[in-house]
């Protein structure tokens, strides 16, 4: 896909735009140095009138000891489908019960990124929950198990047999899908996008793209994903 980048200068657009992703801890990957790791975190909040952000402790922890007041964070999040990025720098840290918040100006400009790059994150095995596949020439569906999970996508490891004769981005569908701290089931529209190997003989983990996602189901890809985000750092702390 062709990338086409826009760059925001404006303060009120600017404004706008971080508004927009703030909807109660969005999900953001933080990078420290230019060829750096990325790192988990999420937008906590944010201070209109000061304009400042708020940025949650990084995820895996050692990251932390990196960030200090006046480090740079180079920060990328996705709003509705589209990257967005920007950089700014810490200027002074707070302490809350649930850890650190990193408290950063407001940028001076602001990236959109027309390509799917968002969060994503691993799902061990013992809590992968079970999804139901539909494929208009099954009679009938297919269950398997959510391994990752983004914003955007996600994907299923599912029996070899199942996916192996189906050609990349052939339609299918999603049911039934339970996830930690969403109130409902949930479906929608899929698009193969690709296949690798898995660990278990017989089985491959395929990629889909969620077709017509929409807000609401973004929000609630993002509920599920904090709490993978929150179990992640949880465990790394035991």
């Amino acid at each position: 896909m062709e990338e086409t980048d826009y760059t925001v200068d404006k303060p009120e657009r600017i404004a706008g735009i971080l508004k927009d992703l703030d909807h109660k801890l969005t999900l953001v990957n933080v990078r420290l140095d230019d060829d750096g790791p990325l790192y988990n975190s999420a937008l906590v909040r944010l201070d209109s009138g000061a304009r400042e952000l708020f940025l949650d402790e990084l995820t895996p922890v050692e990251a932390n000891r990196h960030a200090q007041e006046g480090t740079g964070m180079r920060v990328f999040a996705s709003l509705r489908g589209v990257a967005v990025r920007f950089s700014t720098a810490v200027s002074r840290i707070e302490r809350e019960d649930a850890g650190v918040l990193y408290v950063c100006p407001y940028p001076d400009t602001l990236e959109y990124l027309q390509r799917r790059e968002t969060f994503r994150v691993h799902i061990p095995i013992s809590e992968r929950p079970r999804i139901e596949l539909q494929y208009r020439e099954w009679k009938d569906p297919g269950i398997g198990d959510l391994a990752d999970l983004s914003a955007q996508g996600m994907c299923v490891e599912v029996p070899q047999d199942w996916v192996e004769a189906l050609e990349i981005g052939t339609p299918m569908r999603f049911e039934n899908l339970l996830l930690p701290d969403v109130g409902e089931r949930l479906g929608g529209d899929l698009r193969l996008a690709n296949r690798r190997r898995s660990p278990r003989d017989g089985y491959v983990y395929a990629g889909f793209q969620v077709t017509g996602m929409n807000q609401w189901l973004e929000r609630q890809f993002n509920i599920a994903l904090l709490h993978y985000q929150r179990e992640a750092r949880r465990r790394s702390m035991e």
